[in-house]
């Protein structure tokens, strides 16, 4: 009877041990809880896979779709289309000033927010119970990472390699069909508060690296400041350290109206004799990029954006992806 008694209050005891982690196991009996260390290294506790999620990038949408994430809510854009998964998703404030309040009404089960932006969001959703995962989303090599955690999220870390390896493969395709020559290159981004210099570290800067472009900038260290605060991406502009470093190549990005922006680059910059004096000026290699790739991260599209670079420098080799 003794040794009964024992094994019924055994059973029961591991009956009630199964039963405390339920919510951490789905029916088969499979665990669905993870955890995601993000880029800021902070450990966030998934207990299940994410059903209703937040991103406060437009950057971000394509990458949660292609681990089948589904999106109830987003950051407004005004540049590029919405992707057709996401049209029906709530906005949630600009990606500069999100609205909090409208986050918590929508009850998202994961907020995906961007490294070095929304990191003053990060307090009020978690004491909201809405569990916060920060990405960094700049570089190539970024878009990557996120696909891989963004996997790890979704439980379809195969899927999310499976997209970075595609990519790889589209730019390696582009990539192969040019000359293997070096070319300097310097990237002015233009906005209405003024001109800088763009490092390997930014969106055009990491499609010429790939292109095997030398950036006339790389390695300056000097900081630039902006309405964000420090731009760690950037380097201050000076027409006279242009011609001394002579690029053979010059892109522009900017941020702002066309008219403004033409202005801004004629009157302080071309208006200069000296300007005519560089060799990418003497040889027609002076080109706009635009916005759309290069002003927000682009995501799956970063094949195409260096693409565009590559069809610019080598019009007879390679040609621009026509948009749909």
């Amino acid at each position: 009877m003794r040794k009964i008694f024992s094994l019924i209050f055994t059973v029961f005891v591991l009956c009630l041990c199964m039963s405390g982690c339920t919510s951490l196991t789905n029916t088969a009996g499979v665990s669905t809880a993870t955890k995601i260390t993000d880029d800021n290294q902070r450990v966030v506790t998934l207990k299940k896979i994410p059903e209703r999620i937040v991103v406060l990038s437009p950057s971000f949408l394509e990458l949660v779709e292609a681990v089948d994430g589904k999106v109830v809510g987003r950051a407004k854009t005004q540049l590029g289309k919405v992707p057709e998964f996401a049209k029906d998703a709530a906005e949630v404030g600009f990606i500069f000033n999100i609205n909090v309040e409208k986050i918590v009404e929508l009850k998202p089960d994961l907020v995906i927010a961007y490294k070095g932006m929304h990191e003053r969001y990060l307090h009020t959703l978690e004491s909201n119970n809405i569990p916060v995962i920060v990405l960094s989303l700049k570089s190539y090599d970024d878009v990557k990472h996120s696909l891989v955690v963004l996997g790890q999220v979704m439980h379809k870390e195969d899927q999310g390699k499976a997209m970075a390896e595609k990519l790889d493969k589209d730019i390696a395709s582009t990539v192969s069909q040019l000359p293997k020559s070096e070319r300097s290159v310097a990237i002015l981004h233009t906005t209405n508060m003024g001109i800088t210099l763009e490092k390997e570290s930014s969106i055009a800067g990491c499609c010429a690296k790939l292109l095997k472009l030398h950036n006339v900038v790389q390695g300056a260290t000097k900081a630039v400041s902006g309405p964000m605060g420090t731009q760690p991406d950037m380097a201050p502009y000076s027409l006279e350290d242009l011609l001394e470093k002579n690029p053979q190549v010059i892109f522009i990005t900017s941020m702002g109206a066309k008219q403004d922006v033409e202005g801004k680059l004629k009157s302080e910059i071309m208006s200069n004799e000296a300007w005519n004096s560089i060799d990418a000026v003497k040889n027609n290699q002076v080109f706009f990029l635009p916005d759309e790739l290069f002003l927000l991260n682009p995501g799956l599209h970063y094949p195409d954006a260096v693409r565009l670079m590559a069809a610019k420098l080598y019009p007879d080799i390679v040609k621009e992806k026509k948009n749909d």
